[in-house]
């Protein structure tokens, strides 16, 4: 039976787009298996494959042009020569692939087929770009491209000597820099690898495994259908580093069973969205932007998790306090425990953990990121075998290597574009004049110069991915936090927070729109109860600025301390957003609240003491009216 629908199954392979995709992993795994090649080759060819999958996944025969689907067949006439002319690049790298490593940038001469290729490649990337994410990042890549051309011309501080066609295409198609850069080769040497673990595991029933141990560990307690969502996507965010994705994948579930269980569809999309964009900022797998980080930083990925992992416990934390106080207003029990998965079906199961293990063990060991996730990706294959229904065969794996793939180009083509865009700021001295800018504007004060870089991240987030919003937030931003005075990491992971949490803001907020979209509710108030839901996640950042404590950087005691105080200022200020706390609030106890939660925020021990102090007094006050109306009564 299994081996007939291994030969069925044969047949979706028989396409041009699933062999571009399985022929892709099959380069990633060969790099990983056989030692890397130079980056001079395998960044070009991660791009060719990114391109190729993405005129065949995104066709033009989708688009709403008339002219085009009026001309029969001429939509994939348009997309077959696109894609030979992303394999024609890679052919043609491969070729001069000598004279490249060898020639000395911006003094050897170019070829004139290098400008034509140059070019072509760039205009493909910003078509495929458009195809993935729409016009945003395009325009602004357009606009950063023309500035670095038009950079004499232009009056005032922002002005610059202009780069020159010539160096324009020796940077972005000869070097590892620009469309080459560090954004690209994170995507080739981390990201690529986490998503193909991501779609083995999911393959294997490891996606569902994590739901089942959500909606068991929590699903009979007040609220429990909300803590599910929050418990799965916590844990769905460890192994799919992408918060749209998290939402889609968890929230097609969680939904329906908050609705369910009486809460809003607004809240219940609300709750998933941030829940799930909490998942890039969890450790071990965050998002694509975390391992950006490790590279613009230059500390190992393994330094990333350490100093991520406080405060992403602490934004769940919050959002947890939130969904649980919900219940308590709303009187919303748990599920019955009929409407639960049995520890028996669970620990069946289990075995599906150990990749992850094995992946988050190999990583600390000391092993290379590449490395780790290979491991663990043959790892889901091997103990796939150990239940029937879960087994992998040849049919699963070339599946799994297919999805894999598929999920890979809207992480790889705006790298590429956003290393395009890195290229002329560092041209330019771009990132120093914005530093100036922010300085002047700020008048060296480091809470506003942070307001100001929170807002100009998430700004950037509302037009580009997670990443391409980090790397330019890092490349323009960060030597002007560096510069008063916070330290690399703290002010690098600043940045990385609120490109993340742009996923939750309104008007743009992407997440909050997959959420909306499932849960059937009106999108602006989905995204601006996500908002609400996720304040904890904007005072973190400012909390681990003013004491670096908060990212493992300091004493036993002071990372023990400001993460309690921390933790109680984000219950405090649950119950600001939801409005009750050990009771209904009035609007002096809620002011009360947000006094204290936001002392306790602030890592000084007398702001601490106010902020207990507050609480227990609102404890007080909550208590002495319930009695009150009590006896009215």
């Amino acid at each position: 039976m299994i081996l007939e629908k291994e030969k069925t199954g044969f047949k979706d392979f028989i396409s041009a787009g699933a062999l571009i995709a399985i022929a892709w992993s099959l380069y990633q795994l060969y790099l990983v298996i056989f030692g890397f090649q130079v980056g001079y080759l395998q960044r070009p060819l991660h791009l060719v494959f990114a391109l190729a999958l993405t005129f065949f996944l995104r066709p033009l025969a989708r688009a709403e042009i008339s002219w085009i689907k009026s001309i029969k067949g001429l939509a994939v006439t348009i997309d077959a020569g696109l894609i030979a002319l992303c394999f024609a690049i890679g052919i043609y790298v491969m070729i001069s692939l000598p004279r490249i490593v060898t020639r000395m940038q911006y003094v050897d001469d170019l070829y004139k087929l290098d400008y034509f290729f140059a070019i072509i490649a760039i205009l493909l990337v910003m078509e495929a770009c458009r195809r993935l994410l729409g016009w945003s990042l395009v325009i602004v890549g357009v606009i950063f491209i023309v500035y670095g051309f038009i950079g004499p011309w232009i009056p005032g501080g922002l002005s610059h000597n202009g780069i020159s066609f010539r160096h324009f295409i020796d940077m972005n198609f000869l070097t590892v820099q620009g469309m080459y850069g560090i954004p690209i080769g994170v995507s080739v040497r981390y990201v690529f690898y986490f998503v193909l673990f991501a779609a083995f595991l999911e393959l294997s029933g490891g996606g569902d495994l994590f739901i089942d141990l959500a909606r068991r560990l929590t699903g009979t307690t007040r609220g429990g259908s909300a803590k599910t969502a929050v418990v799965a996507s916590s844990l769905m965010g460890t192994i799919s580093g992408s918060a749209v994705a998290n939402t889609v994948g968890t929230g097609v579930f969680t939904i329906p069973l908050m609705k369910k269980s009486g809460y809003t569809s607004t809240f219940a999309g609300a709750v998933e969205a941030t829940a799930s964009t909490g998942g890039q900022i969890m450790p071990p797998i965050m998002g694509a932007a975390a391992f950006v980080m490790a590279e613009m930083v230059g500390v190992p990925y393994l330094k990333i998790m350490e100093i991520a992992v406080i405060p992403a416990i602490i934004f769940y934390i919050s959002i947890f306090a939130i969904v649980d106080l919900k219940a308590q207003k709303d009187g919303i029990l748990g599920m019955k425990k009929s409407e639960l998965p049995t520890f028996r079906s669970i620990y069946r199961r289990i075995h599906l953990i150990i990749p992850l293990i094995v992946l988050v063990t190999s990583i600390i060991s000391g092993s290379t990121i590449m490395m780790a996730a290979f491991r663990s990706i043959v790892t889901v294959v091997i103990v796939s075998w150990i239940r029937q229904e879960d087994r992998l065969g040849p049919y699963q794996i070339l599946k799994a290597l297919q999805k894999g793939a598929e999920k890979a180009p809207v992480i790889a083509v705006p790298a590429a574009l956003a290393g395009i865009i890195v290229g002329v700021v560092t041209y330019t001295g771009l990132g120093l004049k914005f530093s100036y800018l922010v300085l002047a504007v700020s008048g060296g004060h480091l809470l506003l110069a942070l307001f100001l870089v929170m807002i100009t991240c998430i700004i950037l987030g509302m037009g580009m991915p997670t990443t391409a919003a980090y790397i330019l937030g890092a490349v323009i931003m960060a030597s002007v936090l560096q510069d008063l005075g916070i330290n690399r990491l703290a002010a690098h992971m600043f940045i990385f927070y609120f490109a993340i949490l742009s996923m939750v803001t309104p008007p743009i907020a992407l997440c909050a729109y997959a959420a909306a979209g499932i849960a059937g509710s009106n999108i602006m108030r989905t995204g601006v109860q996500a908002f609400a839901l996720s304040l904890a996640g904007f005072m973190v950042p400012y909390v681990f600025v003013f004491n670096n404590a908060l990212l493992m950087q300091g004493s036993v005691l002071e990372v023990l301390g400001v993460s309690i105080s921390c933790a109680f200022g984000v219950w405090a200020l649950a119950g600001v957003v939801v409005g009750y706390f050990f009771g209904r609030l009035n609007y002096m106890t809620r002011l009360i609240l947000l006094v204290a939660a936001v002392s306790l925020v602030s890592p000084q021990l007398v702001t601490d003491a106010i902020g207990i102090s507050l609480i227990i007094a609102v404890i007080g006050i909550q208590n002495f009216l319930m009695k009150f109306t009590k006896v009215k009564t």
